[in-house]
């Protein structure tokens, strides 16, 4: 019998984090309950304050074409949900999504209920080696992978030996694509909670010289950069190949909502129907509904048009403006998360109750969102800010230090 809690302890997170969580609920930095305002402002029950936790880094989650277009859908279906599975019937919004998010792409492209489902459909799939020609691969996590990955971790260990090696660290990578036939390598193209992005070059180099399989999360990266929105990885890596999965958000940057699956140039032939004959929530009948699939029709249409570039620059313009006046982790990546570490849990979560009291909202994370003793403040700017907002968060947070000695 293998040893429990080789790759996670669920009780014992839960006992060292309670405590934060907790905390950020009486601090009522966590639990509030909100109602949308334009411009990325929020209406709380103690007034009006700017949201700088919304991942609709462009916007268009607001946008007028996008919200009728999922009203529309729901009209002409006649339905909200097939409560199908795909493997038997496939709706025909469902087929026009997908055909159109593979053309924006340049991917055969699946769609799925969330990018944590992604996930969880494709790695098993991965560690057991039916997307490396039959031969389980060594599976490598980076340290700072989304947790929807990391999560994955005890069931891909059932499949094949899992590792996890430094944040970004090449060398050690390189020395396993060495002394193993076949290895497979998991991290995000965006890092989120550490404000930090891949070294995709250098692994495209690992590609090409040993065959490494890469499995990458760009959901903070599609549609901010890039081509038609085409994300941080696939600018940077070019065409999609057999040796590489993109998993994404539709409802972040996209403005729509699910998740999506970028299989390579074979996938109609092999990869797709692999993930149809195993892959969990990518077979399953739960998807995206018929509102989310018109709103991701209308986005890619958005995506191909002039306004998409606009909103990509004016989301630069933000994102140089933020870094102007504040340095964080991630300043002059040209990405829209920027992280700020804090001391301790304690002073995150007091430093976003004083950020709130000043009408901004910045989430504190912590334990287990980030490791154990990495908790800080995250910041996520959008294209839609305006510049006296932005300016307005750094003065305020400039007003920070101050608050590194609270230890009540």
């Amino acid at each position: 019998m293998k040893d429990k809690h080789a790759f996670s302890n669920i009780k014992k997170a839960d006992s060292l984090g309670a405590p934060f969580w907790d905390g950020a609920l009486e601090a009522g930095v966590h639990g509030q309950v909100y109602t949308p305002r334009s411009r990325a402002r929020v209406a709380l029950e103690q007034g009006e304050c700017v949201n700088m936790s919304s991942y609709s880094y462009l916007g268009l989650d607001e946008h007028p074409d996008i919200r009728q277009a999922a009203e529309e859908r729901i009209r002409s279906t006649g339905v909200l949900n097939s409560s199908l599975s795909r493997v038997r019937m496939t709706l025909t919004v469902l087929d026009e999504a997908e055909s159109e998010l593979s053309g924006l792409f340049g991917a055969d492209v699946g769609t799925i209920g969330s990018c944590a489902s992604a996930a969880w459909a494709m790695l098993p799939m991965l560690a057991a080696g039916l997307l490396t020609g039959g031969t389980p691969p060594l599976l490598v996590f980076d340290q700072h992978a989304h947790f929807c990955m990391n999560s994955m971790k005890s069931v891909c260990a059932d499949e094949t030996d899992v590792v996890t090696i430094r944040h970004n660290d090449i060398e050690a990578l390189e020395d396993l694509c060495r002394r193993h036939e076949v290895v497979a390598y998991v991290g995000d193209s965006v890092y989120s909670t550490y404000g930090s992005v891949a070294p995709i070059a250098e692994l495209a180099d690992l590609q090409s010289r040993y065959g490494l399989f890469l499995f990458l999360d760009d959901a903070h990266g599609t549609s901010v950069v890039g081509h038609n929105g085409r994300g941080y990885a696939r600018e940077m890596m070019g065409e999609m190949n057999d040796r590489t999965v993109v998993i994404t958000s539709l409802n972040k940057g996209f403005g729509a909502s699910g998740g999506a699956i970028m299989f390579g140039p074979q996938g109609e032939k092999t990869v797709r129907r692999l993930a149809i004959g195993n892959g969990g929530p990518f077979m399953w009948s739960q998807r995206i509904n018929t509102a989310g699939l018109g709103a991701i029709i209308a986005s890619v249409r958005l995506h191909r048009s002039p306004e998409l570039p606009a909103r990509q620059q004016a989301l630069q313009n933000n994102i140089q403006l933020f870094d102007k006046f504040y340095e964080a982790n991630g300043s002059g990546n040209g990405l829209p998360v920027r992280y700020i570490p804090m001391q301790s849990e304690e002073v995150a979560i007091k430093s976003s109750e004083y950020l709130l009291r000043q009408g901004f909202y910045v989430e504190p994370d912590f334990f287990p969102i980030v490791k154990r003793g990495g908790a800080g403040l995250r910041v996520r700017l959008r294209s839609t800010m305006s510049h006296a907002d932005i300016t307005g968060l750094c003065t305020t947070l400039n007003s920070l230090p101050m608050l590194q000695d609270i230890s009540d």
